[in-house]
């Protein structure tokens, strides 16, 4: 994704923040996982599933993405930055809560890891429409 060469107009932060959608559904929404699993088979990708109720998807981004996301977060260049995608869903009396987040995780030097946040709205609506396409109903 080349979101960060148009970063004056991404909202990117450190920490919680952007990124996190949710929606409720009757049912275990399975379409929606196995979409989201089959969009996790590039090269660059590595899908992980956490549980039946869990996955998680890891993208190396463009080398411009990653370049620029090293150099703003003091990143190590040994080990590259990702574009991870999570989505998770609870059962609950009233059906499934579905939450997807969406961030950078930048390895630093010294050790520790970033985890940057970022509002991109074309992500944003994807997200949403691939909520409603499988049932669900958008939690604010």
């Amino acid at each position: 994704m080349a979101l960060l060469a148009c970063a004056p107009a991404v909202e990117m932060s450190v920490g919680d923040g952007p990124g996190r959608q949710s929606a409720l559904f009757q049912s275990f929404p399975a379409p929606l996982f196995e979409a989201i699993a089959s969009g996790c088979q590039g090269q660059l990708d590595r899908l992980t599933l956490v549980s039946r109720n869990e996955l998680l998807c890891e993208t190396l981004p463009t080398p411009e993405a990653a370049a620029a996301l090293i150099l703003q977060f003091d990143g190590d260049v040994e080990d590259l930055p990702v574009l991870v995608t999570t989505l998770e869903a609870t059962e609950s009396a009233a059906g499934f809560t579905v939450v997807t987040e969406y961030f950078y995780r930048v390895p630093q030097i010294g050790g520790q890891v970033a985890e940057v946040r970022f509002a991109e709205p074309r992500v944003q609506r994807t997200i949403r429409r691939a909520f409603a396409a499988a049932g669900g109903t958008p939690i604010k």
